[in-house]
C-alpha cells in the first residue's frame, strides 16, 4: 500500500495538533478556569456558612427562651415573702436560687459562645465573598483574553482544516477511517514506521509473523498503542 498520501495528510494535520495542544496549555485557560474553580469552591462554602450561621441563629434564639424562662422562674422567687416561710420552705428557696442563678450563668456562656461562632462564621463568610468577588474579576479578564486567543487561532485551524479535506478526498476511506478513529483518542502520530522490527511510535519488537503482515499489506496495527505501523 502506498503511505505517501497518507503521510502528507498525517504532516498537515501535525500543525492542527500542536495549534489544539497549544489551545490546551493556554496561560489565558488555565487562569480562567482557575478562577472558575474558586468562584464555584466560593459560592460552596458561602452557602455552607449561610446554613451554619442559620442554625447558630436558631439556637441563640432557643437559648433566649430558656434564659427566659428561668430569669421569670428568679423573678417568681425573688417576689415571695420571704418571712412567712420556715426554715424548710427557706432552705429548699435557697437551693433553688443558686439552681436558678448556676443555669443563668450557663445560659449567658452559652449565647456569648454562640454570639463569637456567628461573629467569625460571618467574619469567613465577607472573607469568601471578597474571594469569590476578586475570583470573578480575574475570570472575566482571562476569560477575554482566552476568546481573543481563539479567534486568531480558529483562522489558522480553519486553514488547515480546508487543507485538510482537500487532501481526505485522495485517500483511501477505510484508511482515513482508522486514522480519524485513534486521532479522536488523541493518538499522535497515528502512522509511524517500522523500526528496526519494532514499532515507531511505543518501541515494542514486533513477532515475525506481524513483521510479515506488514510487509503483505502495507500498514499494520500496533496492538500495544493502536498506532499504524507501516514500512518505509
Amino acid at each position: 500500500m502506498d503511505v505517501k498520501k497518507i503521510l502528507e495528510y498525517q504532516k498537515l494535520d501535525s500543525e492542527l495538533f500542536k495549534i489544539e495542544k497549544q489551545l490546551q496549555n493556554n496561560p489565558n485557560k488555565i487562569k480562567a478556569n482557575e478562577m472558575h474553580e474558586k468562584m464555584k469552591n466560593s459560592q460552596e462554602k458561602s452557602l455552607k456558612l449561610e446554613e451554619r450561621a442559620k442554625k447558630i441563629l436558631e439556637e441563640i434564639e432557643k437559648v433566649k427562651k430558656q434564659y427566659k424562662v428561668q430569669e421569670e422562674k428568679l423573678k417568681e422567687f425573688l417576689s415571695k415573702d420571704i418571712e412567712a416561710m420556715s426554715k424548710e420552705e427557706l432552705d429548699k428557696m435557697s437551693v433553688l436560687k443558686d439552681k436558678l442563678s448556676q443555669n443563668l450563668n450557663i445560659l449567658e456562656k452559652n449565647l456569648t459562645s454562640l454570639a463569637e461562632n456567628v461573629n467569625a462564621v460571618l467574619a469567613s463568610f465577607n472573607q469568601t465573598i471578597k474571594v469569590f468577588n476578586s475570583s470573578k474579576e480575574q475570570y472575566a479578564i482571562s476569560k477575554a483574553s482566552y476568546d481573543e486567543d481563539v479567534k486568531v487561532i480558529d483562522k489558522q485551524e480553519n486553514e488547515i482544516e480546508d487543507k485538510l479535506k482537500e487532501l481526505a478526498k485522495d485517500l483511501d476511506k477505510k484508511i482515513i477511517d482508522e486514522y480519524m478513529k485513534r486521532r479522536k483518542e488523541n493518538i499522535f502520530p497515528v502512522l509511524v514506521p517500522l523500526h528496526e522490527n519494532s514499532c515507531g511510535g511505543c518501541h515494542i519488537e514486533l513477532p515475525y509473523a506481524k513483521i510479515s503482515k506488514l510487509e503483505n499489506e502495507g500498514i499494520l496495527s500496533c496492538e500495544h498503542c493502536h498506532r499504524i505501523i507501516y514500512k518505509s
